[in-house]
């Protein structure tokens, strides 16, 4: 019931059923605090066709609606509604960043992990070489064993060609092992989208996944939208430093010099700010007045109760 309700919702829009009067109230459904700022704005990472239940990440349960995307995109206010929007979309596309590259860094350290405890598998016939010669080994130390002392010279030879071969198999353990490493296929993990993959041919295949298509346009989108406003910052402080002394600008005097009115833009954050930390202030000592008011209050009923009891004693004696 819930899944047919938001397809429906998607489609037709969450109030379908009501009959809008206000006509310019029905075009601004869009604006709702259910409706998703980060699908009118075209990507939503948390969306099911993105990122939404796969992983940790669950699906956004805000709504989705291709209707309420073109009443945005038609509404004369797009464009500063673009601007407010933007921040919430921002917000989420790094969120998603930022736990895919938490989960890129976990990966690494695993694969180092296992990289340096695990060894790789040795060809078969090098096991079996390698068995046979420590099996050699063993039979000739159990043949020195069984010799009797006046044979000694008989059994040191035994136990030294015995030690001989134990060695020539630890040597060619040592140099298989190190060919193996050598030609192993190493584990990487995805700069994008943290998957991990060996071999080139793994590696172009999880390029198709959905995950790393998600998760590779979640990116682009963040890095366009971190330059487009870097760049509006940048021309914005372009526009300031070339603002002529001789311009009126919110009231200033016309000959300030530029630093001259940052400087007083500045004075009048920390009065905003001292203001605040007074009011707040205030608004502290109050509640604290009023607890030591409700405490005298409690005080004076819990005497005014003890009297009456007290009273009330004294009334039953005398009875």
């Amino acid at each position: 019931m819930n899944k047919t309700r938001a397809m429906l919702d998607s489609l037709m829009g969450p109030n379908r059923n009501e009959i809008e009067k206000d006509k310019s109230r029905a075009k601004e459904k869009f604006k709702d605090s259910g409706v998703c700022k980060s699908f009118l704005m075209g990507c939503c990472p948390m969306d099911p066709f993105y990122l939404g239940g796969k992983r940790q990440f669950k699906a956004c349960e805000k709504i989705h609606s291709e209707i309420m995307r073109e009443q945005f995109k038609a509404h004369p206010d797009m464009d500063e509604l673009t601007r407010l929007y933007e921040s919430e979309q921002i917000r989420a596309l790094e969120r998603a960043v930022r736990e895919c590259d938490a989960r890129i860094a976990e990966e690494k350290a695993r694969i180092r992990d296992d990289w340096g405890r695990k060894r790789p598998p040795l060809p078969v016939a090098i096991i079996d070489k390698i068995s046979n010669m420590k099996r050699d080994s063993s039979g000739k130390v159990k043949q020195a064993e069984g010799l009797d002392d006046d044979k000694f010279k008989e059994k040191a030879r035994l136990m030294s060609e015995a030690e001989d071969l134990s060695k020539q198999a630890d040597a060619l353990e040592a140099e298989e092992t190190k060919k193996a490493i050598a030609n192993a296929v190493p584990e990487e993990a995805c700069e994008i989208c943290g998957t991990c993959y060996q071999g080139t041919s793994a590696q172009a295949a999880h390029r198709q996944f959905k995950i790393h298509i998600a998760y590779q346009e979640i990116r682009d989108l963040l890095d366009a939208m971190n330059d487009k406003s870097s760049r509006k910052a940048e021309k914005t402080k372009c526009d300031m430093e070339q603002q002529p002394d001789g311009d009126l600008r919110n009231g200033e005097r016309a000959d300030a010099p530029v630093r001259d009115r940052r400087h007083r833009r500045s004075q009048d954050r920390e009065d905003s700010r001292d203001k605040s930390r007074k009011m707040r202030d205030r608004r502290e000592r109050d509640r604290s007045d009023d607890g030591r008011k409700r405490e005298l209050q409690r005080r004076v009923r819990d005497s005014r109760s003890k009297a009456r009891r007290s009273r009330s004693t004294r009334s039953r004696r005398r009875g």
